[in-house]
């Protein structure tokens, strides 16, 4: 089942969240549409590129799939709002 809503423009310089399942993240431009790389969806998240690069199933790095890298990212967390979060609770922690 395809979510609809995984990739309606936002608005300028926005993408709508990475899910698991359905349909790829993709970006619309001038009606042509073009999947995301993982390295895109890493920087999205704000990870370092190639962070979810990694052995898989007795392959080296450099062989990874694609495939596994879009989940852990969807299972991800954007570590820029983590750590906003976390600095406002320690800031409350201290207070």
């Amino acid at each position: 089942m395809a979510d609809l809503n995984a990739n309606t423009a936002i608005g300028h310089n926005m993408v709508g969240t990475l899910k698991v399942g359905g349909d790829a993240p993709s970006v619309v431009n001038n009606m042509l549409v073009r999947r995301l790389t993982p390295r895109e969806c890493e920087r999205l998240q704000g990870f370092p590129d190639d962070w979810t690069k990694i052995p898989y199933r007795g392959k080296p790095a450099d062989e990874c799939p694609d495939g596994p890298r879009y989940k852990a990212i969807g299972n991800s967390m954007a570590v820029p709002v983590m750590r906003w979060i976390g600095e406002r609770v320690a800031d409350e922690d201290c207070a």
